[in-house]
C-alpha cells in the first residue's frame, strides 16, 4: 500500500461515520438528555429554550399533537405555557439507549410523565420516547423530540 493510500483510508472512515465517536460522546449526550428532563421537571422555560437548538431545523411530536410542529419558534411555544398548564411537572427516561455518529445522536426509552395540571388533574403516563441531539459548537443541542404515549 502507498503512503497515500494509508492515509486516504483513515479519511474515508471519518467521513463514512466508521469510528466510533469519542469515548466521552455518550456521557455527554446523557448528560444532555439529563438537562432536558430536568429543564422540564423544573417547569423552567428558559432552561428547556437552552436545551435546544434555536432554528428552523427542529421540530416536536408531543403525546398529544395532532400534527408535527417545526421550526423554534412554533416548538418554543409548543413548550412557553408549560409552567400555567402544570402545577409540577416530571419526565424521567428510564434506561435511556444512546447511540452516536459524528455530530449527531438519538436517545431512545420509555419517558415516565408525572404531573398535575393546574385544573387539578393528574398526568400519569409512559410514552416511548426518542430525542436526537445535534453537537454544535462543542454542545449537544435538541433538535428533535418525539413521544407518543404507550398503548
Amino acid at each position: 500500500m502507498n503512503p497515500f493510500s494509508r492515509s486516504l483510508i483513515p479519511m474515508l472512515l471519518v467521513a463514512c461515520g466508521a469510528v466510533s465517536a469519542r469515548a466521552d460522546d455518550k456521557a455527554d449526550v446523557l448528560a444532555a438528555n439529563t438537562q432536558v428532563e430536568q429543564a422540564f421537571s423544573k417547569l423552567d422555560v428558559k432552561a428547556i429554550e437552552a436545551t435546544w437548538a434555536q432554528d428552523g431545523s427542529v421540530s416536536v411530536i408531543h403525546p398529544a399533537s395532532k400534527v408535527p410542529i417545526a421550526g423554534w419558534e412554533a416548538v418554543q411555544k409548543s413548550y412557553a405555557d408549560h409552567p400555567v398548564r402544570y402545577k409540577d411537572f416530571s419526565v424521567v427516561m428510564d434506561n435511556p439507549q444512546i447511540a452516536v455518529n459524528g455530530n449527531i445522536a438519538w436517545v431512545v426509552g420509555v419517558e415516565k410523565v408525572y404531573a398535575h395540571r393546574a385544573n387539578g388533574d393528574v398526568l400519569d403516563i409512559s410514552a416511548l420516547a426518542t430525542n436526537i441531539f445535534e453537537k454544535r459548537s462543542d454542545k449537544w443541542l435538541l433538535v428533535h423530540h418525539h413521544a407518543s404515549r404507550m398503548p
